[in-house]
């Protein structure tokens, strides 16, 4: 499966933030922030390694990209 672009994590965590502000439980909302975290890395990293001239290799990304997929 192909890495995915750094819109697609972008609107991951647009969707968590939505979440979490209905979230009724703490846990929850402190689950789904950590999710909002991990996916606005995500997308910082991919957009770092399509930078022209990166080294940059977002390896958390592609791992990540090929075994989870965010909800609707």
């Amino acid at each position: 499966m192909e890495q995915q672009p750094a819109s697609y994590y972008r609107a991951a965590a647009a969707r968590a933030r939505r979440l979490r502000a209905e979230a009724t439980t703490r846990r929850l909302k402190e689950h789904l922030g950590e999710e909002v975290a991990r996916y606005e890395r995500l997308a910082e990293e991919i957009e770092r390694a399509s930078e022209p001239g990166s080294d940059f290799a977002p390896a958390e990304a592609a791992a990540t990209s090929r075994s989870e997929t965010p909800g609707p």
